[in-house]
């Protein structure tokens, strides 16, 4: 997987590179297809150790492709119980496909929020519940301006997965957090912005290196002050991430 500066790494799910002191993880695919297969996921998580023990990396910045965390691939990932519709127990069928995609998320976004680095993402196109939630445990967002966070779990009947009800009142308040969280209305990039949910919005045409670029201010601090911020950044996350996911898996069973 490594290459001779330790993150570097091609295929057709996704690409990571190393640019001036920043890993790029730019995902080719379905992110939920990706996040919720244990062998994609695992390599993702690979990925973020390797940017994280690399003495060249000050930031990683995981790009998500247009359509990628989609209405259209929620959809598509919730009706893949309907193969079994007309056999015995297709709920059973679906709520434990549910909790593996959970349970995985959960993993990601625990890694993301104990990152020791920098950690940045970069959206675009329509966001759906889980993934939104997860990208609120990284440091930075960086949204195309067609960006807009879809409530995807008041579709479907769902609580609001990738720890969304646990970020999202630290940014916006409890009020406004119930709000977003019951209303099932869109939220676009600029009232995202407005709401300081995400960092910027950028424009849409080379979204990658634009990210790459708003990214790089942060990168000139030295490795030591990064780690030391978000070690006192994070105190307080860390213990409190974890009692919300043990709150989580005990309403799933």
């Amino acid at each position: 997987m490594s290459q001779s500066n330790g993150f570097e790494f091609e295929d057709q799910s996704l690409r990571a590179y190393l640019l001036e002191g920043i890993a790029v993880l730019s995902v080719r695919v379905s992110s939920i297809s990706a996040i919720t297969d244990l062998a994609e996921s695992g390599r993702f998580l690979s990925l973020f150790h390797e940017a994280e023990v690399n003495n060249q990396v000050r930031a990683l910045l995981m790009i998500c492709p247009p359509g990628g965390f989609s209405d259209r691939e929620y959809e598509k990932f919730i009706c893949q119980g309907e193969a079994v519709i007309d056999q015995p127990g297709p709920f059973t069928h679906l709520k434990a496909q549910l909790i593996r995609h959970i349970n995985i998320l959960n993993r990601m976004v625990t890694q993301m929020a104990d990152f020791k680095k920098i950690f940045a993402v970069g959206m675009q196109g329509s966001v759906v519940t889980p993934f939104f939630g997860a990208s609120l445990a990284a440091d930075f967002r960086f949204v195309s301006a067609n960006m807009f966070f879809s409530p995807a779990h008041c579709r479907h009947g769902l609580h609001p997965t990738g720890a969304l009800p646990y970020f999202l009142p630290r940014y916006v308040g409890q009020a406004k957090a119930a709000e977003i969280i019951f209303n099932g209305q869109t939220l676009g990039a600029a009232a995202a912005l407005d709401m300081g949910l995400v960092t910027a919005v950028l424009p849409g045409d080379d979204f990658e290196n634009r990210s790459i670029q708003a990214l790089r201010p942060w990168c000139a601090l030295s490795g030591d002050v990064i780690l030391s911020s978000k070690l006192l950044l994070n105190h307080a996350n860390r213990l409190g991430l974890k009692r919300y996911f043990d709150t989580e898996a005990a309403l799933l069973h």
